[in-house]
């Protein structure tokens, strides 16, 4: 986990090259480990690393007498890269240059190959091409800004405006959105003249000019056995590979079904004691807390959240996000990070398992909506129902080419409509910028290729049923941890917490 920040110039310019370097120290939160940078007439690129695999060799940026690479992120399946490309030179063992390998073999296509969470830039010396990516599931934030003197990227939208040296404008609209749905949508964030990379987008820039393209992260249809077996084997894979790491890890756990299945099986695989850190508002929570981890591995540090705390860190938040994010959970996670990167560099956590497995309580409603397709005539429900969609995705004018074209059924679609959107650009945010304001990574095992692919078409059917969502991995954590609940029903003890703490001050 880095920080990563560049300007590919119109025509080359020593001061604007001077500004650029001069936004290193703001992006020193996200990489306090080292920096270095790049400079040549056309390009200035800086990076500041968080050093978690090859710790003495990896630094960036990575260079050769074809490339230059600075990526943020971590590539999961650079062993297997390297294995499958004898003929490309290896400078270091850094998981990040396994970017260059797939480039140099195929080009911007290779890229695909990548299984991790990533954004980074590729300057091809030969081509005099920018490159610009961004994983499928925008983990790794990514954001850029046309200028007269050329164009800026950078992990953040802060050190854009730094470099702009004026007050940036809030689009009227994007505030509206936000005001909405409590999130921004699509490519432009709330800034008129800031914009992101989409996730799984590759911008390749020459000459002033962009020239995009979009990956289609969706899998082909392939039927699936689901049994214990396969989830064990598919589970067990994702978390074994974010694991790999140089530096010791700890985990985020609520006690829900996603953090859960973390602890379990970090047990199996380490068979050993892993650090999990718990945030709790009352002594129930707490002796809910130890009695479900009471028979694994594991060393439980329970951090309380007092209604002082809301405060404090309600201000803290509002003075390091840079752009806007209406989820409460925020604050905890603030504090959670705060108290872990003291020991740790890596925390896995639990992000994406609502949207893979079907948790959320929307998914019950949009299935309820499709149980009274019955009594509606046919043309009369699909003007519905698009209708629907196109008011949640207003801005993107994505609903009809991205989101109702995807999936075989309502339910598919309103978790690739998460995967699109609630995820890269209000959880995710979150996590970003909770853990890289104290230099920690974030690894999210439920938010990976290889598990969306085995899991994204299992029967509707088996993912709701009875009222539950998540209806075929409660059963399956049921017959792994017996003394587990895995069909109580979980509160938002958050949301109930903060809800009280505003009805206080309201009083």
């Amino acid at each position: 986990m880095c920080g990563i920040v560049g300007f590919s110039f119109y025509k080359p310019n020593l001061k604007v090259s001077k500004r650029v370097l001069s936004l290193e120290n703001s992006l020193f939160h996200r990489g306090p480990d080292s920096s270095g940078s790049f400079i040549n007439k056309n390009l200035t690129l800086i990076h500041t690393r968080l050093s978690i695999i090859d710790l003495n060799s990896g630094g960036q940026p990575i260079e050769n007498e074809k490339y230059v690479l600075v990526a943020n992120g971590e590539i999961y399946n650079d062993l297997e890269i390297r294995k499958e490309n004898k003929s490309y030179k290896y400078l270091t063992k850094s998981d990040s240059e396994s970017i260059l390998a797939l480039y140099d073999q195929n080009g911007v296509s290779g890229l695909s190959k990548l299984r991790g969470m990533y954004a980074f830039a590729i300057y091809d010396k030969k081509k005099g091409e920018l490159i610009l990516a961004r994983d499928e599931f925008g983990i790794k934030p990514l954001y850029f800004s046309n200028e007269k003197e050329g164009i800026i990227f950078c992990s953040e939208i802060k050190p854009i405006q730094t470099f702009k040296k004026k007050k940036c404008k809030i689009s009227d609209f994007k505030l509206a959105e936000f005001m909405q749905i409590q999130y921004c949508t699509g490519t432009s964030t709330i800034y008129e003249e800031i914009n992101r990379v989409e996730p799984g987008q590759i911008l390749i820039i020459k000459n002033g000019r962009i020239k995009k393209s979009l990956t289609n992260h969706l899998p082909k249809k392939e039927l699936k056995k689901v049994n214990d077996n396969f989830i064990d084997q598919q589970i067990k894979e994702s978390i074994a590979s974010h694991l790999r790491s140089d530096v010791p890890y700890c985990i985020f756990f609520s006690g829900g079904i996603d953090s859960m299945l973390l602890l379990y099986y970090i047990n199996v695989l380490k068979k050993k004691n892993v650090t999990a850190y718990s945030v709790y508002f009352d002594n129930d929570t707490v002796n809910y807390l130890d009695e479900i981890t009471a028979k694994l591995n594991v060393d439980l540090v329970k951090i309380k959240f007092s209604e002082s705390d809301f405060w404090d860190w309600l201000l803290f938040a509002a003075g390091k996000i840079d752009e806007p994010i209406a989820d409460y959970a925020i604050l905890p996670t603030f504090k959670l990070a705060s108290i872990a990167a003291k020991k740790f560099k890596v925390v896995i956590t639990g992000e994406g398992g609502d949207e893979l497995f079907a948790g959320y309580g929307r998914y019950k409603k949009t299935q309820r909506i499709i149980f009274k397709k019955t009594f509606f005539p046919k043309a009369t429900f699909n003007s519905i129902l698009k209708n629907k969609f196109a008011s949640w995705t207003h801005d993107l004018k994505i609903y009809n080419s991205r989101i109702l074209r995807f999936g075989e059924t309502s339910l598919q679609r309103s978790q690739y409509f998460d995967y699109n959107n609630w995820l890269p650009n209000d959880l995710l945010i979150k996590l970003d910028r909770c853990l890289m304001t104290y230099g920690m990574e974030g690894r999210t095992p439920f938010i990976d290729k290889e598990l969306f692919k085995n899991f994204f078409y299992i029967n509707d059917k088996l993912k709701i049923k009875r009222g539950f969502g998540k209806f075929y991995i409660r059963n399956f954590l049921k017959r792994k941890i017996s003394y587990y609940n895995s069909f109580e029903k979980k509160k938002d003890l958050v949301f109930l917490f903060m809800i009280g703490c505003l009805r206080e001050q309201m009083i």
